[in-house]
């Protein structure tokens, strides 16, 4: 599978490029393969972009070695063009859908920003790009301000306020991501994603009123989305109401409920309406299902304290002690300020 996406994603830039000519067979032996460079070195200038030509070239042996997911070469390939011609943008383009396959995003970043420092004019789709590449790298900042070049560039794209929406309610800016959601509604008013971002910020500002209208019209659009029925129930336990709150998240499928502040969410839920002991046994079973991954620490902490309200210390005492020995900082503290047992 992963083949077949990299191989698409490549033969796409291929086409940008080479419009008037046939793409080499991957599995061609005779392909081009590093010296492809070679073959034009004595055009390469300061300053100069490469010839369509070499573009083509290049990408045909990078597409060779992608084929068969050998992405040493391939960046090897890339990186000699583009230290040959390092004006040019289209290459550097290349260059972050290879490092995007590879999961590099740092990377990716790095040739973007610099992709589109050598591009004339303002490319709003790269600008998009690479506002979600500094978002997924931790940099929100810098995705808050390519979003915004994106959305100046082309302000008919309702993709670019409302992702830029996103960002800002990440940045606790609510009052420019309402203004950006309004850009967006007014281009795309049919979009739920719109509504169920207005409906947290309203949350966040505890609006509970304006929440719960604006996550129903979210609703209303995309009924299905295990998404929106989470920020309604979190609306409704800010609200008082965790019964509907347990109601909702419990007719979820059990893929929804693979996130620990959801599981979280639920536990709280039951906990506010005097049933620690269902809460405990929904935490424990997350802790088991997740006993080898990221939540793992999180979520055997998570069981203990539920067990302790539950009253089932020795239980709690157990999963105390797996989350202090997966390496939860809190858990050994929390077994210390247990009240020792007759």
């Amino acid at each position: 599978m992963l083949v077949l996406v990299v191989a698409a994603t490549l033969s796409l830039v291929l086409i940008f490029f080479a419009a008037k000519s046939l793409l080499v067979d991957p599995d061609d032996p005779n392909a081009p393969k590093s010296d492809a460079l070679s073959s034009s070195a004595n055009q390469a200038a300061a300053g100069q972009s490469a010839p369509t030509q070499t573009i083509e070239q290049v990408l045909e042996s990078v597409q060779v070695y992608v084929s068969s997911e050998e992405f040493g070469p391939a960046v090897t390939i890339l990186k000699g063009a583009i230290a040959q011609y390092p004006a040019d943008a289209d290459l550097r383009f290349a260059m972050v859908e290879l490092y995007m396959m590879m999961q590099d995003f740092p990377n990716a970043y790095e040739q973007i920003v610099a992709a589109i420092d050598r591009t004339q004019g303002v490319d709003a789709a790269a600008q998009f790009k690479a506002g979600t590449l500094a978002n997924t790298i931790g940099e929100p900042e810098l995705a808050e301000s390519h979003y915004r070049t994106a959305m100046e560039a082309s302000p008919n794209n309702a993709d670019y306020p409302l992702y830029l929406a996103n960002i800002q309610f990440k940045l606790n800016k609510l009052d420019k991501a309402k203004a950006s959601l309004a850009i967006a509604a007014r281009l795309a008013p049919d979009r739920a994603m719109i509504y169920a971002t207005w409906a947290k910020i309203a949350l966040r500002q505890n609006k509970l009123t304006i929440a719960q209208q604006q996550i129903e019209k979210a609703r209303k659009l995309e009924p299905h989305v295990p998404a929106w029925t989470i920020i309604e129930a979190s609306i409704q336990k800010r609200d008082g109401n965790p019964e509907r709150a347990i109601e909702l998240l419990t007719a979820l499928p059990q893929s929804a409920m693979e996130d620990p502040e959801t599981m979280r969410l639920l536990a709280e839920s039951f906990g506010m309406i005097g049933r620690p002991g269902d809460a405990a046994s929904r935490m424990v079973d997350f802790a088991m299902l997740h006993s080898k991954d990221e939540f793992a620490p999180q979520a055997a902490f998570d069981a203990a304290v539920w067990l302790e309200r539950a009253k089932q210390r020795e239980d709690a005492i157990l999963w105390g002690r797996r989350a202090r020995d997966l390496g939860h900082k809190q858990a050994q503290s929390w077994l210390d300020s247990l009240p020792k047992q007759d």
